[in-house]
């Protein structure tokens, strides 16, 4: 690089430094609403899933999804924090049902969020009904046929450290926080949500929860049972291919 062009670049980037520093800096004032932050959120547990395996980064994932949105919070905006239909799944909702009990936490430190807690979507599903659902764990057992979607049972699978080797109990952490904000405890509805939408369950399942009295601990036992005799057919199947 000879002299002149030495001299004009370093005048470029003297002319550049001034517009870099105020791009970071926009870029690090924008805040993301909790929809784009929930589904950075989901992307990042399913990384984690198919690469290390590590609860404990996922925990932390989860962790640091809710800072970030009780910032947004805190930022006094209120876009976002609402279903933007009637009957569509807020935030509160989305979170309860993956089962992200500090994003839920963080969601319920705005006064508008706790005025709708109760809210439901077009199924009837509130977010302590969500919470009870817990489809990342039982979603086999609603509808067995998922196991042959593998765009839809591999990614929730790859997730499962998250919910099985997690310390605190995400489902179970979430219905109680959404419990001590004041959520409305119907188990009867959860149980007739679930038994209207589940249509493909097997009768040993369905018996299993209409007697249920608590939903949440019975479908996720259900979910275990089932996943556990899928992956003991699928171990037989490679073995028999193995052996062909």
């Amino acid at each position: 690089m000879n002299n002149l062009a030495r001299k004009l670049f370093a005048h470029t980037a003297v002319l550049l430094v001034p517009t870099l520093i105020s791009c970071a800096a926009t870029a690090a004032d924008t805040q993301r609403d909790p929809t784009a932050v929930l589904t950075s959120l989901a992307d990042r547990i399913y990384v984690l899933g198919e690469t290390t395996g590590k609860v404990d980064d996922m925990i932390a994932a989860e962790a640091n999804a809710a800072e970030e949105v009780r910032q947004y919070v805190v930022g006094g905006s209120t876009d976002g924090l609402l279903a933007k239909d009637k009957g569509k799944q807020s935030p509160l909702a989305t979170a309860a049902y993956m089962g992200y009990p500090n994003v839920v936490a963080a969601l319920l430190t705005s006064s508008l969020v706790r005025a709708h807690i109760n809210d439901a979507d077009e199924m009837g599903v509130t977010p302590w009904i969500a919470s009870n659902l817990s489809m990342r764990q039982s979603l086999w057992a609603c509808n067995p046929a998922i196991v042959g979607n593998p765009f839809k049972f591999v990614p929730i699978l790859i997730t499962q450290p998250y919910y099985v080797s997690n310390p605190t109990p995400p489902y179970k952490k979430t219905r109680e926080v959404l419990e001590e904000a004041g959520a409305s405890s119907d188990m009867a509805k959860a149980k007739e949500v679930w038994l209207t939408n589940c249509k493909n369950q097997s009768e040993d399942a369905k018996t299993k929860v209409q007697a249920s009295t608590d939903l949440q601990k019975t479908v996720q036992e259900l979910g275990a049972d089932e996943l556990t005799t899928l992956m003991t057919e699928l171990r037989k199947k490679a073995a028999d291919v193995q052996k062909k």
